[in-house]
């Protein structure tokens, strides 16, 4: 799937204009007039990129840029560029100093900005995919040393196709997977039972179940519950849900690398 970039400038014609080169070249796009538009956009969308200008009404770039990464911890990978028609030295040392990766000043050269976008989420895919390969290392060193028996999982959903996915990524790791329909979820407790891990697409029975256990103060099984969430979960709820006892929550769109380190964790439990 193309990768998602979100553009926030409060310059409508120059933001249209980037909106269409971007798709042009085959990227998926959203768009925001300002800092408060794009941290309300972040709240319920995951992007691979953010291009942003510096000066604008209401929230500006850099109070935009410290905004996301005090209060959506989930972007913080997200490589962030800054537009600006100023890149003096102080203002370059401010954002560095902020965390930003990149200036592109104006008037925008586009073929400068394809290059730049390129070359940063090829650098964010080299680092996933290298620390994929470690955990993958890891967990195998971890299982062939300590344990023969594999770590046994269930995925529960309304479709086998949302968490397919992840099922595959599982059986590579040499863990043992079922599916369970989300409906079939309260008369499963042997899905509880007898996994070491339950991965629950977040739904509206998934919602009931979890609230069923909690409010008979049900404990067993909770710790070992990862909810898997879609942008739609409102951040309060999944706070709540940990606070509660489940276990964790990985956002959409499910990094590889999240589903590893919760693999690994539970392989360390085990032995």
């Amino acid at each position: 799937m193309p990768e998602k970039i979100l553009c926030i400038e409060d310059e409508e014609l120059l933001l249209e204009d980037i909106v269409e080169e971007l798709q042009d070249a085959g990227y998926r796009t959203l768009k925001a007039n300002n800092g408060k538009e794009a941290i309300e956009i972040l709240k319920y969308e995951a992007v691979d990129l953010i291009l942003c200008d510096i000066m604008m009404p209401l929230i500006d770039g850099p109070t935009t840029l410290k905004l996301i990464r005090e209060r959506l911890p989930q972007h913080n990978e997200v490589p962030f560029i800054f537009l600006t028609a100023k890149s003096t030295r102080e203002d370059i040392l401010v954002g560095k100093k902020m965390g930003v990766d990149d200036y592109l000043t104006k008037p925008i050269d586009y073929d400068l900005l394809l290059a730049t976008i390129k070359a940063r989420l090829e650098q964010v895919h080299r680092i996933k995919e290298t620390n994929e390969a470690k955990l993958k290392r890891i967990y195998n060193a971890l299982k062939e040393d300590h344990s023969k028996e594999p770590l046994s999982v269930a995925l529960v959903a309304k479709s086998h196709s949302y968490v397919q996915p992840i099922e595959n990524a599982l059986q590579d790791l040499g863990c043992l997977v079922e599916f369970v329909h989300e409906e079939h979820l309260s008369v499963r407790k042997d899905a509880v039972e007898k996994n070491d891990l339950i991965f629950l697409f977040y739904s509206k029975i998934v919602h009931f179940y979890l609230s069923t256990l909690i409010n008979t103060r049900t404990t067993h099984g909770r710790g070992k519950m990862v909810l898997l969430c879609k942008d739609n979960v409102d951040k309060n709820l999944k706070e709540a849900l940990l606070d509660l006892g489940i276990g964790k929550t990985i956002d959409f769109p499910f990094p590889p690398v999240e589903i590893f380190k919760i693999i690994l964790e539970a392989t360390q439990n085990k032995v």
